[in-house]
């Protein structure tokens, strides 16, 4: 009988051991699936991480290649992009259960906002964002069934810094003049902490909906989100009183003094 146990503690013994390797040597793949898939349904745009350097014995290394994609109905291939983005890993604590990330710093991200007929981009991902959120019970909203029974690891985040960002205007109406204003820094710390770790759905939403905030809070600082708003109100307007080849010239002359309006917001906000 003793050698009937002492194999069974064996076979488990191998069978832990099977599936720590397997962790280990694919923590990379782990943290890929993790950021796509749950970044994809919380924006519901296509997330893309192409990469994952990673010395597993320091738990150093970087993402490389993240991007966010625009939702349906514009024209960019991003509207949130970070080439590469350096990581610590805490290994010692992490397991199939919970990934234990010390840092993630990200340098000079770009973020897009992109104006169609009716809304921007950052907009629709934020709304994306606080449906998620709601659902599961994030932002006042009722926790629903599936919360319970997500699969994957969950994830603590000691800091994460956000640093040099630039938030690039694209609006047709604006024809091919380029307005650009830098992100403010941003730092988040102990993400999923209280909760003994958070789900890759949560962290994604916490991260995106931070972002497109600040971001939001730059074009609203440069007046270009007023001056478009107006533009668009407007528009149909000039259409019902002047017609179609006015109207145009109309939101042309508008679009000149938005982008005049907008370029003085800047010089006065870098002190130009």
């Amino acid at each position: 009988m003793g050698k009937i146990i002492g194999g069974i503690v064996v076979g488990l013994i191998v069978i832990i051991g099977i599936a720590v390797g397997v962790l280990y040597f694919n923590l990379d793949k782990v943290i890929i699936a993790a950021v796509e898939e749950y970044g994809s349904e919380v924006t519901k745009t296509d997330v893309v991480l192409n990469e994952v350097d990673l010395d597993l014995t320091s738990g150093k290394g970087a993402l490389k290649g993240f991007s966010v994609g625009n939702p349906e109905g514009f024209d960019e291939d991003h509207s949130i992009r970070f080439d590469s983005v350096a990581v610590e890993v805490n290994i010692a604590e992490t397991n199939d259960k919970l990934i234990h990330i010390r840092e993630i710093r990200v340098d000079n991200p770009s973020i897009v906002y992109e104006v169609n007929q009716t809304t921007n981009n950052l907009d629709t991902i934020r709304n994306n964002v606080d449906a998620f959120m709601k659902e599961k019970g994030l932002s006042g909203g009722e926790t629903t069934e599936t919360d319970s029974t997500e699969e994957g690891p969950k994830v603590i985040i000691d800091n994460i810094f956000i640093d040099g960002g630039l938030v690039t205007v694209k609006a047709a109406m604006l024809g091919n003049q380029k307005i650009e204003g830098r992100l403010p820094n941003i730092q988040l710390s102990d993400i999923g902490k209280d909760e003994g770790g958070a789900t890759p759905g949560e962290v994604a939403a916490t991260i995106i909906d931070e972002i497109t905030g600040k971001a939001m809070n730059v074009i609203t600082d440069l007046g270009i989100g007023k001056n478009i708003g107006t533009l668009l109100n407007n528009a149909g307007d000039l259409v019902n009183k002047t017609g179609v080849g006015e109207a145009t010239k109309g939101v042309t002359k508008g679009a000149t003094d938005a982008v005049d309006g907008a370029t003085k917001s800047i010089k006065n906000l870098l002190g130009d």
